[in-house]
Parts: C-alpha cells; structure tokens; sequence
C-alpha cells in the first residue's frame, strides 16, 4: 500500500523548484480560481525566494512528502518562535495519490512537527470554494473559527 511507503524529506531547492512551483499555482487556482489566480498570480522568483527564507527558518516544516520515488505531496509548516501556535502555510497532494490515505499520513506528520514545538493549537486558511479541502481538514479536526475575507480560518487543538 502506498501509504505504507510515505517517507518525508526537507525540500530542497532549486531541486524540487520545478515540482513546488507547480504546485503552489495548483493550490492557488483551488483556492481563489482561475480568474483571481490570474490577477494574484505570484510570480515563481518570488515564491521560490519566500520559500527558500521558509526553508532556512523553519528547515524541518518544509517537507515533501514521497513513496516510492515519487513525490506524492507537499508540506510548508512552521511555528513562529515563542507561540504555541503552529500554521499551515501549503498543504498539498498531487492529485495521483488523493483518497489514497496520503493526505491523512502526511497531517499526522504535520502533527508530530508541531507537537515537538510544542504548539497547542495549529491555524490555517481555506477556500469555502475548495469543498473537498474543507471537509478533509474537518475530518483530520479542523473547525471554522471565523471568516477573513475570501477565506475560512480554521484551527485544531493538539
């Protein structure tokens, strides 16, 4: 089983900045679609150099999640210094290897981050436009909190 074989590595750049790219614009269009993609649309430079500043800060919460060879997946975490809160900065799944328990191994993964930060409550934000990302995060124990603007902040307790 796929899942089975879920190791997870540092991202590492400019290896994996072909694969990142695409997947932040893949993860943008579900978040605010293709029109406001467009017209927010990040420009990669940019999104590789912030990502490389995330590497650099928070080195273990920049993760690519992989089983056998290939890279299923993608993980931006990180918990600011001094709070005890952590946030989900990109949580993604190449779409090949959604429903196939991915998603869920890779949230416990992301658990075990914060919880050696000893954070005691994880955020992010969410498209109410992305239904699945929606209920998936509800079902790992996500509730909305409030919204702000386009998105839904949702947090869990550890």
């Amino acid at each position: 089983m796929l899942v089975e074989t879920l190791t997870f590595r540092r991202i590492e750049l400019p290896g994996d900045a072909a694969r990142v790219v695409a997947w932040h614009a893949d993860a943008c269009r579900a978040t605010f679609g293709e029109v406001a993609y467009r017209r927010r649309l990040e420009r990669p430079d940019r999104y590789l150099h912030h990502l490389a500043e995330r590497i650099e800060e928070y080195p273990e919460g920049q993760l690519m999640a992989v089983a056998g060879g290939e890279s299923v997946g993608q993980m931006e975490l990180q918990v600011p210094y001094g709070l005890e809160v952590g946030y989900v900065n990109l949580f993604y799944v190449a779409p090949a290897f959604r429903r196939q328990g991915c998603g869920r191994a890779m949230h416990a993964r992301a658990e075990q981050y914060f919880r050696s930060w000893e954070a005691r409550r994880v955020e992010l934000h969410v498209s109410p436009t992305n239904p699945a990302a929606v209920r998936f995060y509800e079902a790992m124990g996500y509730g909305v909190v409030r919204r702000e603007g386009e998105m839904l902040r949702m947090e869990k307790g550890l």
